[in-house]
């Protein structure tokens, strides 16, 4: 049986971190938010659970509680087998459990005045002239001015309004599959070499794809990802990713469960509005091309989306021309990131390879990753940063040239 519709100011479809942070920013701008869920948290999320700082900065303050490692660092391994490691003593990130992120993050929400509803499936989201009606799997209905698609890379919302193609271009998408394995905080250690604040990605059988291992208390996450049309066969290129990390720690890896997942892309070339509707995060596509970190980009364009849609509802605006504001936000700040990202992505592994070598001898990389990690600068600022550090690296660079010169001469004649 159908039940009366409640009209709100805006409905949240997704209370994942870009749904989330949507709706508390909306709620303590006074806006009527609705924020809806299809599963009851905490709820298991596919992801290797690292949120970097730029994402953090946006919440003020995560509770200690939600943080099992703080990330000082990236450790680059090469498919001959050798490294480079990039440590920063500022606090870059941090890994965590993201059932419990999410969860943290959608009762933040509440907090700050937006109602949450839980076992929420939407099944279907119409527009209309004077309305948006969103629609769930129980026969419930929610009238609202407003939407925003935070309902991830399975997003029901795009295709219900056009914005995106009922099945997905497997050349436009990526695919992954990942596990945490629990080995007692002894062999996080030995797995992380002694320093569990690195997070280290690997290449994946010469594939257009990485592999990650990230630290937490007694975890290890592991998981591997990249364009969904080359990986395949999945679950082998998963577990011969796993074999080979056992041979290497010298300890059994026992998977408890495997969680394969799709990653969003293009969410800078795509239109992601259309009247009364936003899609944020994953369901707009925002994901580095290079790393596939999404968590950051999620919570920054839910930001833009409450931003965007508080205005309109102030000017009695519902318009796409008036909501593309959020597609111009989103494009000038993730735009050349993502374009200087793919780019390197597509020069493959010996590519990065040789850059990442190179970058490792120069004692300002640190300094960058962190920059980075912390959201003071993107991909495509990289160049001017270098070009303006490099004269202060010279002496060094030539110091470093000079002892390896003499090391090796030594060698030779020993």
């Amino acid at each position: 049986m159908r039940t009366a519709m409640r009209a709100w100011d805006v409905v949240v479809v997704g209370a994942g971190p870009a749904g989330s942070i949507a709706a508390h920013e909306l709620a303590k701008r006074g806006v009527h938010t609705l924020l809806l869920e299809k599963f009851r948290l905490p709820r298991d999320k596919p992801c290797g659970g690292a949120v970097m700082y730029r994402g953090l900065r946006i919440v003020h303050r995560v509770p200690r509680r939600l943080v099992q490692r703080p990330v000082h660092g990236l450790r680059f391994v090469m498919p001959d087998g050798s490294s480079a490691q990039f440590r920063s003593e500022q606090l870059i990130g941090i890994t965590t459990n993201r059932a419990e992120f999410d969860e943290y993050l959608a009762y933040r929400a509440v907090d700050g005045g937006a109602e949450l509803l839980e076992d929420a499936r939407v099944i279907s989201v119409e527009v209309r002239p004077d309305r948006v009606v969103t629609r769930l799997s129980d026969g419930r209905e929610f009238s609202s001015s407003f939407v925003i698609g935070a309902d991830g890379v399975n997003t029901v919302v795009g295709p219900s309004v056009g914005l995106r193609p009922s099945r997905k271009n497997l050349y436009r998408v990526g695919l992954g599959m990942e596990s945490d394995f629990h080995v007692g905080e002894e062999r996080v250690l030995e797995a992380s070499g002694g320093d569990p604040t690195i997070l280290e990605i690997r290449p994946v059988e010469n594939r257009v794809s990485y592999g990650w291992v990230f630290p937490k208390r007694e975890h290890l996450a592991i998981g591997i990802a990249g364009a969904a049309v080359h990986m395949q066969p999945l679950r082998s290129l998963f577990d011969g990713f796993v074999a080979h990390l056992e041979r290497e720690f010298g300890f059994p890896l026992v998977i408890e469960r495997r969680r394969t997942h799709f990653l969003g892309a293009d969410g800078v070339r795509n239109k992601n509005v259309t009247g009364r509707v936003i899609l944020v995060g994953d369901a707009a596509g925002f994901v580095d091309p290079m790393m596939g970190e999404g968590i950051a980009y999620a919570m920054q364009s839910g930001l833009f989306a409450a931003r965007v849609m508080t205005e309109a509802l102030e000017r009695g605006r519902y318009d796409e021309a008036f909501l593309s504001r959020y597609d111009r936000l989103c494009r000038d700040r993730f735009g050349a990131n993502f374009s200087m990202a793919e780019w390197a992505g597509t020069r493959g592994t010996s590519f990065a390879g040789s850059v990442l070598r190179v970058a490792a001898g120069l004692r300002m990389s640190s300094d960058i990753l962190a920059m980075l990690a912390r959201g003071d600068i993107g991909y495509s600022d990289i160049p001017p940063v270098v070009l303006s550090r490099l004269p202060r690296e010279l002496p060094h660079l030539i110091g470093d040239y000079v002892r390896n010169r003499l090391l090796r001469h030594r060698k030779d004649n020993a």
